[in-house]
């Protein structure tokens, strides 16, 4: 058999790319992420493997119609709020984006109900946060599978059909809110 075959298209995050900071705030770098079609290098250019997470590399978004980039971490605690969000840029190529509604979503547990914001990428910012002003999600204790304190979010655009790329995800941040 001549070269590699993954067992999947998709990417699974490695949970060592995950960063816990000293200021209540978590950041999740690129190799940390769960990415539909982050396999197939017609779609994701993605940072190259590394022991370490890569603070200044970026997943790139080349061209999808299915955008679908997840993550989770246990760092939180019940009772508390976390505003969740991903850093983002776009290149001078991007396309596909104008009047595009992409939806940032939470949810604490697997079981548990998503809270969301949609967001419209009409922008050519550098580097920017989205949402801007963050989404709010307030750890309760679950009530389906107990332990289960998981807070899952990601970035979705599943709906248009329409093809989009130039899209640069740099992290995505989970910061308890005081």
């Amino acid at each position: 058999m001549v070269g590699v075959l993954h067992s999947s298209p998709h990417t699974n995050g490695d949970p060592n790319a995950i960063e816990k900071m000293e200021n209540q705030k978590t950041l999740i770098y690129p190799k940390g992420f769960n990415i539909t079609w982050g396999n197939d290098n017609r779609y994701w250019r993605l940072p190259p493997q590394s022991r370490t997470p890569m603070k200044d590399s970026a997943a790139e978004l080349l061209q999808v119609s299915w955008l679908e980039v997840t993550c989770s971490t246990d760092n939180v605690e019940v009772g508390k709020s976390y505003k969740v969000g991903f850093n983002l840029s776009m290149t001078a190529a991007a396309f596909g984006w104008k009047g595009c509604n992409v939806y940032i979503m939470a949810k604490i547990g697997k079981a548990g109900m998503f809270v969301h914001k949609k967001v419209c990428l009409d922008t050519k910012e550098k580097n920017f946060d989205m949402p801007a002003e963050g989404l709010i999600i307030t750890v309760k204790p679950p009530s389906s599978s107990p332990g289960d304190s998981h807070l899952y979010f990601g970035m979705y655009e599943v709906w248009s059909g329409r093809w989009k790329g130039g899209l640069k995800i740099h992290h995505a941040f989970v910061e308890k809110i005081n």
